[in-house]
């Protein structure tokens, strides 16, 4: 019997430093996952506060050119249409949405400086409105919007 044979195997030193390498390679690879994964959290941060800002620009053209009337409120603006009334109520860090009564959306935008304004004249609360103008603040750009409503005769007599 001999006890001198020798086995193929790899020493101590070849499994360190392919241990090494293989950490090396972890290291990196979790490196770059945490930089794209950080990347991609912040895009899709911006794309839905963009998302939220052009929802809420398209609804208020859309109220402003279906509605028949607007009036003021207390705290917003009530558009009156054919199938009822849809409601907007602005506060500081957010906006709501109420649709005839029974859909209400809540929007998180900052309305900054509303100004409310019937034929160049800031009008009391339940009287129309023909313009409204405000700033928001979307990622970090002061954005001014404006909305107009063009009445016809029949709409201001009735």
């Amino acid at each position: 019997m001999q006890l001198n044979k020798k086995i193929p195997a790899f020493t101590i030193m070849e499994v360190t430093i392919s241990m090494l390498i293989a950490g090396i390679c972890i290291g990196i690879t979790f490196t770059a996952y945490q930089i794209i994964s950080g990347t991609y959290r912040n895009f899709d941060k911006k794309q839905e506060k963009i998302a939220l800002f052009t929802t809420v620009d398209k609804l208020l053209k859309q109220d402003f050119v279906n509605a028949r009337n607007i009036l003021k409120a207390d705290d917003g603006l009530a558009f009156q249409m054919e199938q009822g009334t849809i409601s907007y109520s602005f506060n500081k860090d957010y906006v709501v949405r109420d649709q005839f009564a029974l859909h209400a959306d809540t929007f998180k935008l900052q309305i900054n400086a509303p100004v409310f304004l019937f034929e160049g004249q800031s009008p009391d609360n339940g009287t129309s409105v023909d313009q409204f103008n405000f700033t928001t603040l979307v990622d970090g750009i002061l954005i001014p919007l404006q909305y107009h409503k063009s009445y016809s005769a029949q709409d201001l007599f009735n």
